[in-house]
C-alpha cells in the first residue's frame, strides 16, 4: 500500500527515471541496514519497517524541495523585495536576494518585476532580469548625482513617518525647524507634540530645499515615457535613453488607458439602488469599451497572441499597455458563492528598463502565506502564494514575468484560487 503511494508521488512530481531508480535504491539498502541497537527490543522485521518508513518519508520530502526547485518553485523569494541590507552585490551586477525574504512584521511585495529568478531557468532570461537590473542601478546612481540635495538639516528622522514645522526667520535670518509627531490625545495642541528633531537653518539651505523640493515635486515635463522612470526634463530623458540603448532595454512609452463601460454602468446603478441617487459616469468617450473589447484590445495591440481569457471576465476595473509589451489586467472574478473578487494582473518584460516599484503592495506577515504550485491548463507551472482572503500568483514566461494580485474576499478557498489561476491562457502572454 505505502508503495503504491509512493510510486504515485514520484509520477506526480515527474522526476526522471534514473533519479527515481537511485531513490528506490537508496531506500532500499538503508532499509536493509542493521537496527540500532537502542531499539533492539523491537522485533527486526518491524524495526525495518519503521526504518524504511522514514527513510522514505524524508527522501520524499527531500526530493518534493528538489523537483520544485528546479521546476522554478521560489515562492515569495520571486515577489518580496528585500531589505538594502539583506543585498550585497559588487557594482557591476544586479542585487541577489535574500535566500528567504527577512522574517519582520511586513513586506513589500512587487507586482512589476521579479525579484528573484530560478537557477533552472533560461540563462537568456536571468541574464535579461539581472541586466534590467544593473541598468536601473547605474540610471539612478546618475540620477542622483544630478538632482539637487536637500539639506541635512531639513531631513526627517529616517524611517520615521512625521510632520514639520519651519519657523519665520529670526533677527540673524536663521529658522527653526521641528520635526514632530501630533500628540495622539489633542493633535491641534502645539504645546503637547512630541518633537523628534530640532534644527537651526540658514537663508542658503532654505533656497536648496526650495530647489529640491521644486525639483521632486516637478509633474509639467511632456514626454512619453511612464513615470514611474521620475524623469523631469529632456536632459534626463536622453540620458535614461542612452543607459538603455546601451544595455539593449526597452523603454514604457505611450501609455494607454482604458476602461469597461459595462463595469462602469453596472457600479453605477448598483450605488443608485443603494443609495436612492441617479449618478451616471460619462461612458461615451474612446477610452470606454466593451469587455469583451478590452480582451480583444490587448491582442490586438500585440501584448498577446490570443485571447487572454479562456472567458471574458465578469467585469473590469481597467486595463492600460505601454508600446513595447508592459500591460496590466485588472479584472473582477465572481466565486461560486457571488463574491467579487479583484484581480489585478501585470506582465513585465524581461528585455524592458523597470524597477519592479512600479507597482507594489504590502503584506503584514509574509509568514503565513501558504505557498504552492499549480499546473495550468495550457501547461504553465503557476506559483500561488495564499493567506486569508489575500492571493497572489505569478508564472516565468519566455518573454516576461506575469504576476496576479487576488484581494477583496472575506475568505478564499484553494479552489477559489485555482479557478482564477485556469482562467487565464499564459502561453498568448507577450509572444
Amino acid at each position: 500500500m505505502l508503495e503504491r503511494e509512493i510510486i504515485r508521488t514520484l509520477d506526480t512530481i515527474r522526476l526522471p527515471d534514473e533519479d527515481v531508480q537511485r531513490l528506490w535504491l537508496r531506500i532500499d539498502r538503508a532499509a536493509q541496514a542493521p537496527p540500532r541497537k537502542e531499539v533492539k527490543r523491537l522485533h527486526k522485521k518491524t524495526i525495518r519497517k519503521l526504518v524504511r518508513v522514514a527513510l522514505i518519508a524524508a527522501l520524499l520530502a527531500c526530493l518534493f524541495a528538489v523537483g520544485a526547485y528546479a521546476s522554478g518553485f521560489l515562492g515569495a523569494r520571486a515577489i518580496v523585495i528585500p531589505t538594502p541590507a539583506a543585498v550585497s552585490a559588487a557594482p557591476e551586477t544586479a542585487p541577489e536576494p535574500p535566500s528567504e525574504p527577512e522574517e519582520r512584521d511586513a513586506a513589500e511585495v512587487s507586482l512589476t518585476q521579479p525579484q528573484a529568478v530560478p537557477e533552472e531557468l533560461d540563462p537568456a532570461i536571468r541574464e535579461k532580469v539581472d541586466n534590467a537590473a544593473a541598468a536601473w542601478k547605474e540610471w539612478t546612481e546618475w540620477q542622483a548625482d544630478r538632482a539637487p540635495q536637500r539639506p541635512e538639516a531639513l531631513a526627517p528622522p529616517e524611517g520615521v513617518s512625521c510632520m514639520m514645522n519651519v519657523s519665520e526667520p529670526d533677527e540673524t535670518g536663521l529658522r527653526l525647524v521641528v520635526f514632530y509627531r501630533p500628540d495622539p490625545d489633542d493633535p491641534d495642541d502645539p504645546d503637547k507634540r512630541i518633537v523628534l528633531k530640532e534644527s537651526q537653518v540658514t537663508a542658503e539651505e532654505m533656497l536648496q530645499f526650495d530647489e529640491w523640493l521644486r525639483y521632486q515635486s516637478a509633474a509639467d515635463y511632456a514626454g512619453d515615457l511612464d513615470f514611474n522612470y521620475h524623469v523631469h526634463d529632456g536632459e534626463e530623458e536622453r540620458k535614461l535613453t542612452e543607459i538603455a540603448d546601451r544595455h539593449g532595454l526597452r523603454l514604457r512609452r505611450g501609455l494607454t488607458l482604458l476602461w469597461s463601460r459595462e463595469t462602469v454602468e453596472f457600479f453605477d446603478k448598483e450605488f443608485n439602488a443603494e443609495n436612492g441617487t441617479d449618478f451616471h459616469t460619462d461612458t461615451s468617450g474612446g477610452r470606454f469599451l466593451s469587455n469583451r473589447a478590452l480582451v480583444d484590445r490587448l491582442e490586438q495591440v500585440g501584448c498577446c497572441g490570443g485571447s487572454l481569457f479562456y472567458e471574458t471576465p465578469w467585469g473590469f476595473d481597467k486595463v492600460y499597455y505601454f508600446d513595447e509589451g508592459t500591460f496590466c489586467v485588472s479584472w473582477y472574478a465572481q466565486l461560486p458563492g457571488g463574491e467579487r473578487v479583484n484581480c489585478y494582473g501585470y506582465n513585465s518584460m524581461y528585455a524592458t528598463l523597470s524597477s519592479g516599484r512600479e507597482v507594489i503592495t504590502q503584506i503584514e506577515d509574509p509568514s503565513a502565506f501558504e505557498v504552492r504550485t499549480h499546473r495550468a491548463p495550457d501547461g504553465t507551472d503557476v506559483t500561488i502564494l495564499q493567506s486569508g482572503g489575500e492571493a497572489f500568483f505569478y508564472a516565468y514566461l519566455p518573454n516576461s514575468f506575469f504576476e496576479v494580485h487576488v484581494s477583496g474576499a472575506d475568505a478564499l478557498r484553494g479552489e477559489d484560487v485555482d479557478a482564477i489561476v485556469d482562467s487565464v491562457r499564459y502561453a498568448v502572454i507577450a509572444p
